[in-house]
């Protein structure tokens, strides 16, 4: 699954809603996000913490089937984190969009990735550094070998060696078999045959 089932949701606004007398003015609010596999409840939150008339500080405790989430949600964080004087709103706009659920992104937005894939290996193995660059993001209750597997998959963004469309391509080769040349009109036949409602 590439994003959540749920809208994103300000879960400090639904903690007032439900137990506002837990939560207290200078307190700490403890949020434990499992299976999110994207920051949108983080993001919401932040956003919408303004509203609250209560002072709090905010720890998010992020839990992912897969590392590849978390590495994902790192590159969003610091995407969203962008200074715009850097990235402008609407650029920053874009290459969310692009990096949150495209397969294909555009030549600007990889220099972008390779360019944060870096950054990233680098938060992941020096502490001082995560302190310095990124420290709202505490990564020290990783293990080490979670750590190595992180700093794999930023190694495996750089090298750019999947191509999507070739295996797509072949994919499809495979699937259709003799009717490929007329994957098009199989593709219309499929849609309005099977999928639109008539």
């Amino acid at each position: 699954m590439l994003w959540g089932y749920s809208p994103a949701q300000d879960m400090l606004g639904v903690l007032m809603e439900t137990n506002s007398e837990k939560v207290e003015q200078g307190g700490t609010v403890k949020i434990l996000l499992a299976g999110c596999s994207d920051p949108r409840n983080i993001l919401m939150t932040l956003a919408k913490y303004y509203t609250h008339n209560v002072e709090v500080t905010l720890h998010f405790y992020v839990s992912e089937v897969l590392l590849d989430f978390v590495a994902r949600e790192l590159l969003l964080i610091i995407l969203a984190l962008e200074p715009s004087d850097k990235v402008p709103i609407c650029q920053k706009t874009l290459l969310w969009m692009e990096l949150f659920g495209n397969a294909l992104i555009r030549p600007k937005s990889m220099e972008y990735l390779l360019e944060k894939s870096e950054q990233l290996i680098h938060l992941i193995t020096d502490p001082e550094y995560n302190t310095f660059r990124l420290p709202c993001v505490d990564l020290t209750d990783l293990k080490y070998k979670e750590k190595d597997k992180l700093e794999t998959i930023f190694k495996y963004w750089t090298r750019n060696e999947f191509n999507v469309s070739q295996h797509w391509d072949a994919r499809l080769r495979k699937k259709l078999g003799t009717r490929y040349d007329s994957r098009n009109g199989v593709f219309e036949w499929d849609y309005f045959m099977k999928m639109k409602d008539k």
